[in-house]
Parts: C-alpha cells; sequence; structure tokens
C-alpha cells in the first residue's frame, strides 16, 4: 500500500529482523485458514537485549516515549533497589533511578535529544539492557497515525471496489469472501465503530489527518466521487456511510455509525457533497426509533432492538457486541443534528440519552469485571459516551456521572497496581475469560488494551486535578507500552510490527504468529493488531510461549483508533501569550497589539522537518479565520504563530477565541480586545 504524508521522513530508524515465514495455504482469496509463525532466532534466543528468557530481562515500549509522557519499564526478576540507568549511543548514562515492585520509572528524564537509548539494570539476576528506543514528541502518535489509516483503508470490503459485490452480505453465516462478517469492512460486524472512530480522530486532530493520503486505495461503485486531494480519512468515512446506506442497515449500532457523520458534517462538507449529508439524516431521521434490526448482524449473541430512543438494559457478552452505554453519546449527537435542521422533535433525542444515562449510573455495578473489560474492544463506550455527554450539557446530564466515572476510575486504578500497570480482569484473572458464542479459554483481548487510553483519558479529563487522574494517565500509557512490548512476551501486538512497509517505527520483536486466511483476510495489512499476552503468561511466564487464539480483527483497530483520539485531545493544549520577552497569558489585549498564538497537539509527522498545523480564530460570533502554526523546532512539542490583532478588525471589549480541534474535542482560549481608553 502506497501512503504519503505532505513530506515523508528523511530517516526513519528500523531495526530489521530476519524471519522465517511458515504459513499453510497461499495468501490469496479463500486460502486455508493457517498461521505465518517468526521462526526463534538463534542469535536472541534467551540471550539478547529485550528477550523475556533472558537471566535478566528488561521490557518496555520498542519504539519510544513521549515527552512528558509516562516512562516506566518492567523487570520482572529484578528485586527493590536494584539499579538502573539510562544510556545514550554513545554509553553516556544519562539517567539514574532504582527498581521498586519490579518497574523501574524514568518519566523525569526529558532529553533534548531523541536517542537511541537503552535501559541497563543491575541486580541479584544479573545484569540485563532493553532493546533501543527513542524518546520525542508525540512519539506514540507519530509512528501510529499512518499505519492506523492505512490498516483502515486496507480492510474494507472488496479491497474498496464496491462494484465487485455480487452477493447480499448476509446471504448466509458470514458472506461473500470479500466482505465476510461485514458491511463495509471486511469482518467488521455491527459494532465495530468503524465511521464513529475515523470521525472521532479527525474532529480532535483535524491537521494531523489532513495530510495523511494514501495514493495506492481504491474507491470505486460510490454514487459520489469525492474531490482530488481528499484526504484519506475523510475518503474512508464517505466510503463508510455510502456503503451503509447502500445496504439500507437498520441495526442499531450502524445506525450510531451514520449520526456520528452527520453530527461531524459541518467539518466533513468541504469535500462531501450535501446531497451525502442529506441521504444519510433522511435514513436516520426514519429509522432511529424503529425496533426492527435485520439488516445486518453478526453474532448478536444478547438480544434486543433497534428502537435507539429505549433504554437499553441489556449488557452484552465478551464478544463486545452490546456493550453498556452504546446509545448514549450516538442520541447526543443526534440532537445536535436535529438542532441543525430545524426539528420540532429534537428533545426526544436528548431524553433519550438522559435516560438511558441515568439507568446506567444507577443500575451498573463496576466491581463487575464483566460490564468494564468484560466488554472487551467496546468497553470505551461507556465512560467516553458519559463523559461527553456531562462535558457538553452539565446541566441535562445525570447529577451521578461524574461520581460513577470516579468509581470506574477508582476500580481501574486498583486493578492496575502490578508490575506492569496492566489493568487486571480481577483479583484473580489478569485478561477476560471464555465468553458465550466464542473465545477459547485464553481469548484474544488486544482490543481491549489497545482502546483503553480513550475511557481512562475521557475519565481524567472529567476528573480534573483529582489524583485519580494522574495515575490514570500513567495506566493509558502503560497499556500503549503493553501493545509495544512491555508484556511478558516482551512482543508488540503486530506480527509485522519490525516491517519498515506495515510495522511501527524502532519495534524490533512482532508478536509470535498472525492468522492466514481469516474472516478479515488481515494478513499483511499495515499495522493490524494480532495478538496480545493470554492469561497464562501472567504474571511472569514467557516460557508458555503463544497460546490461545491470535488472530486480528478490525474491531480491535477501531478500539486504537478511539485511543488515538482521545491522546490526541488529552495532549492538546492553546495557549496565547504577549509577543514580550515574559509570553505573559494574553488576557485583555490592545486591538494594535501583535500576540503569540501557541498550539500543543501531535502535529509532527515527520521527525525530521518542522510540522505545521491550523487554528481557527474567531472574533465574537463571526465566522472563524484559520491561522497556520508551525512547529518552533525539531521535537518541540509547540507549534506557533504571530497574531496581529490590527488584521482581525475588532470592537473594543469583543471576545477572541482560538481553537484547535471540533465539537466535543475543541479546545479554546479565549481573551478580550482592550476598551477605548
Amino acid at each position: 500500500m502506497t501512503s504519503r504524508i505532505s513530506s515523508l521522513p528523511s530517516k526513519v530508524r528500523w531495526p530489521m529482523k530476519v524471519r522465517l515465514l511458515v504459513a499453510v495455504g497461499a495468501l490469496i482469496l479463500g486460502a486455508v485458514p493457517g498461521t505465518a509463525v517468526a521462526a526463534a532466532d538463534p542469535v536472541s534466543a534467551g540471550m539478547a537485549a529485550g528477550d523475556p528468557m533472558a537471566a535478566q530481562p528488561v521490557l518496555l515500549n520498542q519504539s519510544g516515549f513521549g515527552l512528558g509522557e509516562s516512562k516506566r519499564f518492567t523487570a520482572p526478576r529484578a528485586e527493590d533497589g536494584a539499579r538502573f540507568t539510562v544510556t545514550d549511543a554513545s554509553g553516556a548514562v544519562r539517567y539514574r533511578g532504582k527498581i521498586k515492585d519490579g518497574t523501574g520509572d524514568f518519566t523525569a528524564f526529558g532529553p533534548g535529544d531523541t536517542g537511541d537509548f537503552v535501559v541497563t539494570v543491575t541486580g541479584k539476576a544479573g545484569v540485563g539492557t532493553s532493546v533501543p528506543f527513542g524518546i520525542g514528541a508525540y512519539w506514540t502518535d507519530r509512528v501510529s497515525y499512518r499505519r492506523a489509516i492505512e490498516f483502515m483503508s486496507g480492510s474494507r470490503c472488496y479491497f474498496g471496489d464496491y462494484t465487485r459485490k455480487t452477493t447480499d452480505p448476509v446471504s448466509d453465516e458470514y458472506g461473500p469472501r470479500e466482505c465476510m462478517k461485514g458491511v463495509a469492512w471486511r469482518d467488521a460486524a455491527q459494532y465495530s465503530k468503524e465511521i464513529q472512530t475515523l470521525v472521532d480522530m479527525y474532529l480532535a486532530n483535524p491537521s494531523a489527518f489532513d495530510r495523511i493520503h494514501v495514493d495506492s486505495a481504491v474507491y470505486k461503485g460510490l454514487p459520489v466521487t469525492l474531490p482530488e486531494g481528499t484526504p484519506e480519512i475523510v475518503r474512508l468515512i464517505h466510503w463508510g456511510v455510502e456503503v451503509l446506506l447502500e445496504e439500507d442497515v437498520n441495526d442499531p449500532q450502524l445506525k450510531e455509525q451514520l449520526a456520528s457523520f452527520a453530527f461531524a458534517y459541518p467539518q466533513l462538507k468541504k469535500y462531501i457533497p450535501v446531497s451525502v449529508y442529506q441521504r444519510a439524516t433522511a435514513h436516520l431521521f426514519a429509522t432511529w426509533d424503529d425496533p426492527a434490526r435485520d439488516r445486518y448482524s453478526w453474532q448478536a449473541l444478547t438480544p434486543h432492538t433497534g428502537d435507539l430512543l429505549q433504554v437499553y438494559t441489556q449488557v452484552g457478552t465478551g464478544k463486545g457486541e452490546l456493550a453498556p452505554g452504546h446509545s448514549v453519546w450516538p442520541n447526543v449527537m443526534m440532537y445536535e443534528v436535529a438542532k441543525r435542521e430545524g426539528r420540532d422533535d429534537a428533545d426526544r433525542y436528548l431524553n433519550a440519552a438522559q435516560k438511558q444515562a441515568s439507568w446506567l449510573v444507577d443500575n451498573l455495578d463496576l466491581t463487575d469485571p464483566r460490564v468494564t473489560k468484560g466488554q472487551r474492544q467496546s468497553e470505551h463506550v461507556l465512560i467516553t459516551g458519559l463523559v461527553q455527554f456531562a462535558e457538553s450539557y452539565p446541566d441535562k446530564a445525570p447529577e451521578g456521572v461524574t461520581r460513577f466515572v470516579r468509581e470506574w476510575a477508582r476500580i481501574a486504578v486498583e486493578r492496575s497496581d502490578n508490575l506492569w500497570d496492566f489493568r487486571r480482569y480481577s483479583d484473580d484473572r489478569w485478561t477476560i475469560p471464555a465468553f458465550t458464542g466464542g473465545g477459547a479459554d485464553d481469548p484474544n483481548e488486544v482490543g481491549n488494551v489497545a482502546g483503553f487510553s480513550a475511557p481512562a483519558l475521557a475519565a481524567a479529563r472529567l476528573l480534573g486535578n483529582d489524583p485519580l487522574a494522574g495515575r490514570l494517565r500513567e495506566i493509558a500509557t502503560a497499556q500503549v507500552d503493553n501493545l509495544f512490548g512491555r508484556n511478558p512476551a516482551g512482543r508488540h501486538a503486530s506480527y509485522d510490527a519490525p516491517s519498515e512497509t506495515a510495522g511501527f517505527e524502532g519495534v524490533e520483536r512482532g508478536w509470535y504468529s498472525e492468522y492466514y486466511g481469516g474472516a478479515g483476510l488481515l494478513e499483511g495489512e499495515s499495522g493490524v493488531l494480532d495478538g496480545s499476552p493470554k492469561n497464562g503468561l501472567y504474571p511472569f511466564s514467557p516460557e508458555k510461549g503463544d497460546i490461545g487464539h491470535t488472530e486480528g480483527w478490525v474491531a480491535f483497530n477501531t478500539a486504537w483508533n478511539e485511543s488515538l483520539a482521545w491522546r490526541a485531545v488529552d495532549q492538546t493544549r492553546v495557549r496565547v501569550t504577549s509577543h514580550d520577552h515574559d509570553h505573559a497569558p494574553a488576557k485583555v489585549v490592545k486591538a494594535v497589539e501583535t500576540v503569540r498564538v501557541e498550539l500543543a497537539a501531535p502535529l509532527n509527522l515527520d521527525a525530521e522537518a518542522l510540522g505545521e498545523g491550523t487554528v481557527e480564530v474567531r472574533v465574537g460570533d463571526h465566522p472563524a479565520k484559520p491561522l497556520t502554526v508551525t512547529q518552533t523546532a525539531k521535537n518541540s512539542k509547540t507549534f506557533s504563530a504571530s497574531l496581529d490583532m490590527s488584521t482581525l478588525h475588532a470592537k473594543p471589549r469583543e471576545a477572541i477565541t482560538v481553537t484547535y480541534g471540533h465539537a466535543p474535542f475543541a479546545v479554546s482560549y479565549s481573551f478580550t480586545v482592550a476598551g477605548r481608553d
């Protein structure tokens, strides 16, 4: 798959690894299901840096860490007080610390250079070293954004050519081979939230995703062709909407996906014609409260209807097919769409959100892991939906929302008190157990790990200065680190993670295997998340190896999308300061002054070039004007621009608001024009 950003990195750190693939069947449509397995590397077996079988293993995020984020690692055989150092490529010691409870912390280390760095632990078990890693501005986001979009592009039904559809997707249990168990994405099901998570990524960080294109992506057979230069994320949203409309879907969670498009349309109308929006809203208003749900669904293991105005009291299984809270935010979005369209029935959507939220906070027992981690990749909808509702309409959301979210946070923190900072399933189990309708004794839960940052960061945002918020952010980073190798297997969740063309910068060890010929035909897709350590490997039994089921799934990657969206908004800051040497925050500014606008957001897609972004500057309630901000230096987290106040033609005492992001993810800074003397 050929992708591009406006300028590609001139160099990347790609430790490469030769692998022997042993496959049953060929990599073609209809191949016999099987696995490709990475052969043991005789050089690294039990001895190499980062190998969990080493005498003193040191396990961490193999790619790198973000400046200002938590930086922790696990040394499972090191005693309390064992010493560790962080050294650079020259061998110079840049940081020193001690192990406590199997964990080392070098969060305070914020170098000006990006590495490579290595952690070395010295203790009773001997001397052990980590794999090399980097530290830089928005590291995880920078190495993940392009792969996330490439995956969503490559995993579409019919490989992007809708004219290849020959049979109904539900003609049998699985449907046609090029759209097995899916409507718009392969093996996607009704609950995988492709459009919703793409919309959230775009609303949270529009300037970054505006720059990502996939030149080789095919888009054929849709009623509307988008203009040349449309960002890939917008093309993906449009693809999903058109296919769902063409298939006349009525499953409630597929309707929720269409609602996210209708809600976000003001930010998409530059590329997508209004006729698409009109068809989507007509479909939504006509079917939202219709109980029918016969187009389409798979693994609908929990009986329910398609009426989205009802209070859902069902809690789905570990498949994640009907997570509690799934309808809260979609009903708020429909309320906004109905108001925009001037409908006199808009309140019914808000009322539905209120009733559903009230039922959740009054009835769910958050100590029962079946309603939290037990929802696997779909867990995030509960907390993110409640937080977005509470922040958008604080006077309309139930009074108990903050208390409920704080209780979720308390339990998550309590269950993460271990050497991996890993949020466990329960006191007696690390990962999710077998569930009705699928899953072996050790089910694949990589989507829950990938999606955890979304509810954790949403909760932290709502809780503000509560001490729980800081620990939630630390745990959220730890789950990302788990995906990237800080786990008992010492492996990234993607089998192809070490690949320069499909993997993640700096990763040495990918997942043990990938599933060939699966329902989604996802083997080889860029950025696919294949597996994560099963219960048997925790707390530290790496010798058990590749136990349980391994298979990539669109629903796992969309959970990762949602985490990337919330990571962006959690790191976004907007500030306006004076242009003098002290850069005091702007409060009241003269109409002829020049001020400095600063944005902190994950926009540095190319580590070797200065990144750019666009903020909106609004005078009062007038239309916003764009302002380009540029990264102040390589590896800087700040993007800035000068704003000449005289160009705004603002009147005395008018408010000026600078904003980045949209809708619930918008981050703003406001100040006032000085009055006349």
